[in-house]
């Protein structure tokens, strides 16, 4: 054996072992020996290549290539060493010279579609691509890198035609089929899609990626149960990819079945506890299964670990809005505006958590800014009215309101509120003709009939408000605000025995209703029925101590049946509540009077003149 031969032999024998440098070293003694050897300056650049040193490799075949320039594989490996740069403009020139001196070599077409495809040229890379499976049509490098610039250029149907051809000559392969199956979920024909992965897993029963597909194709179609079997099927061969887990645990929540998507998600986050999008979704289950706090610190460690995702954030409200934790709310909001400050979503929930709160001059603000950020919002202007309306700022809130009217004309939620704002501004005749043109579009709405007669009513147009609460009655027969105020007007005019009837209807179906009971007690008493008066104001000021005008009557009653010391006891809850209420102290000492006891009521009166000023 030569010198040459012999250090080349060591030279392959290294390269085998993986022994790089070695292989180096002895590959640099033969080319010395044989300056002109193509194989032996091929394999030097192949392994300098491997040592990460792709600039001495590229001195190597440069030179060789001087010796050499005619020669394909030459040009094919300086291309691989530019490519490997990523000088891919250098190596794209360098793969059209090596097919150039020789056509039909499929590699360096291949090699080319790659470089320009890195450079964004994907007409290009399609021509090169075809060209190399035109040579071999079983290439399945140059069939995966044609279809990645295909789908590039979005051109699905060419994929898809491609995947095709390749069945019709390899009608058995598993991966074909599959591949297929994602071309066709890519143009959203699932159906189809679904049938291609059942011929992959039909093909190869263990192939995961194909069970994968089958079960999001099944999802789209909203084909939950299957989907769920192909989830657990893929996790069957691959137990340990949380995201399989994940993807299991979803398709289980939209069933509903949220013990087993609870338990599918645990395990994705024991396996990967980094995924923020498991915790997230945990935290919604857990929510829906009533662990109200385990929720909150999963959608917590969600937004730990994803701190500028903003669906958690709004998960984590909703949780706090169903606790009935509304400054947690409305501080979750505040957080998340601080890193979504241009989210109008998160603009207006703010305004509403606040306006929950009671803080309508906040709610106001934040509705304004939600405003400003999506100005073409009729909703966020209807929300920005009833806040304005809240703070008793009726002409702001009947401009919001009326803008709002503008981008959603038939929005009868919109029109009530325009109408009730006119009324609070005493512009009933204006408030009247709101809530005709709302009728004019829902005449069976009877909300809108109950609000005409209000209207109706203050401008004194009696039978007509009358015939309005009827209507809204008897469109809406469990409708007990209407029923009492038909009650109010019947009493008005004098009409007791129907004002009670109207009273008692209400009370039937709604036996808590504080102001119910204490309109029945004065229409009671209006018949000189105190007895029966007593006791329906009784139940009032239970279920409402504040309600002023019940603890009146019922004093009016209790004098009637001449009741002193029960008059007493109403006179001072009352003063208990407020002591500084004149009316009460004044019959504190008529009660008082009536028991003899003229020291005590001499003071109660007194205290009556002094808090009345007389």
């Amino acid at each position: 054996m030569s010198d040459f031969a012999a250090w080349y032999a060591r030279a392959r024998a290294a390269l085998r072992g993986g022994r790089f440098a070695d292989a180096e070293a002895a590959l640099r003694e033969a080319v010395n020996l044989h300056p002109d050897d193509v194989r032996a300056r091929l394999d030097l650049s192949l392994t300098l290549r491997r040592l990460r040193r792709a600039d001495d490799a590229e001195a190597i075949v440069r030179d060789a290539l001087v010796r050499h320039p005619e020669l394909a594989s030459l040009q094919f490996e300086l291309g691989v060493v530019l490519f490997e740069q990523g000088r891919y403009a250098d190596a794209a020139s360098a793969f059209r010279e090596t097919v150039r001196l020789r056509a039909d070599f499929a590699r360096a077409h291949v090699n080319l579609g790659l470089a320009l495809e890195r450079q964004g040229d994907w007409v290009a890379a399609e021509s090169a691509l075809r060209e190399a499976l035109r040579l071999r049509p079983d290439d399945a490098t140059a069939r995966a890198n044609l279809t990645t610039v295909l789908q590039r250029q979005r051109r699905s149907t060419a994929v898809e035609a491609i995947h095709r051809e390749a069945l019709s000559r390899v009608p058995d392969s598993a991966h074909t089929h599959a591949d297929l199956a994602a071309s066709l979920f890519e143009q959203g024909r699932c159906a189809e899609a679904v049938a291609a992965w059942r011929e992959a897993v039909q093909r190869e029963p263990d192939f995961a990626r194909a069970h994968v597909g089958l079960g999001v194709a099944l999802e789209r179609l909203g084909r939950l149960r299957e989907a769920v079997a192909a989830y657990r099927d893929a996790l069957r061969l691959r137990p340990a990819d949380a995201a399989l887990h994940r993807k299991l645990g979803l398709a289980l929540k939209r069933r509903h079945r949220h013990g087993e998507a609870e338990a599918a998600l645990r395990e994705a986050v024991r396996l990967n506890p980094a995924d923020a999008e498991a915790h997230y979704h945990l935290g919604t289950v857990l929510d829906r299964r009533g662990h109200h706090g385990a929720a909150v610190a999963a959608l917590r460690e969600a937004l730990h670990l994803s701190p500028h995702t903003s669906a958690p954030y709004r998960a984590l409200a909703a949780t706090y809005r169903r606790q009935g934790r509304f400054s947690d709310e409305a501080a979750t909001y505040a957080e998340a505006l601080r890193l979504h400050p241009t989210d109008a979503d998160f603009h207006a929930a703010y305004g509403h958590a606040l306006g929950t709160l009671g803080d309508y001059a906040g709610a106001t603000a934040a509705l304004r800014q939600a405003i400003a950020l999506r100005a073409g919002d009729g909703e966020l202007r209807y929300e920005l009215g009833v806040a304005l309306g809240r703070q008793g700022r009726h002409a702001e809130a009947e401009a919001a309101l009326r803008e709002a009217i503008a981008r959603q004309p038939d929005d009868i939620r919109m029109r009530a509120n325009l109408a009730l704002s006119l009324g609070r501004q005493g512009r009933h005749a204006e408030a009247e003709a709101a809530y005709r043109l709302a009728l004019a579009r829902r005449p069976d709405h009877a909300s809108l009939h109950r609000g005409l007669g209000v209207a109706l009513y203050w401008q004194r147009r009696h039978d007509e408000a009358e015939a309005a609460f009827t209507e809204a009655i008897r469109l809406k027969p469990t409708y007990v605000r209407a029923r009492c105020d038909l009650g109010e007007l019947l009493a008005e005019q004098g009409r007791h025995v129907e004002a009670e009837q109207a009273y008692r209807a209400a009370l039937a179906l709604k036996p808590v209703s504080a102001r119910a009971h204490a309109a029945l007690g004065a229409v009671l008493l209006a018949q000189d029925r105190p007895a029966e008066a007593e006791e329906m104001l009784q139940h009032a000021v239970r279920l409402d101590p504040e309600l002023a005008r019940a603890h009146f009557d019922l004093w009016t009653a209790l004098e009637a049946l001449g009741r002193w010391p029960e008059l007493e006891r109403a006179a001072r809850t009352v003063i208990q509540l407020k002591g500084d209420h004149a009316a009460a102290h004044a019959r504190l000492a008529r009660a008082l009077t009536a028991q003899g006891r003229h020291a005590d009521a001499e003071v109660a009166l007194e205290r009556s003149r002094v808090l009345s000023g007389r």
